[in-house]
């Protein structure tokens, strides 16, 4: 059950993935596909906001910790 809980320091280095991952997908959307709509990013934008905020929860709450973890292990 353990792996199911982040520490203190995991949960900061998370947020700050996460943030900066929200972050850019809004700059991404609103000032680049504003101004060229062909951008390879524009496609991946274009499926939305809520389907790319799971993935990023996803991977920077569930999945990069854990790697973290085994990396350090060894």
């Amino acid at each position: 059950m353990r792996i199911f809980f982040l520490t203190s320091s995991e949960l900061r280095f998370a947020l700050k993935g996460f943030a900066l991952k929200v972050i850019l997908f809004f700059v991404i959307e609103f000032l680049v596909c504003q101004l060229d709509d062909s951008r390879a990013a524009c496609r991946l934008v274009e499926r939305g906001f809520f389907p790319s905020l799971a993935v990023f929860a996803v991977m920077d709450f569930l999945v990069i910790p854990r790697l973290r973890r085994r990396i350090k292990a060894r």
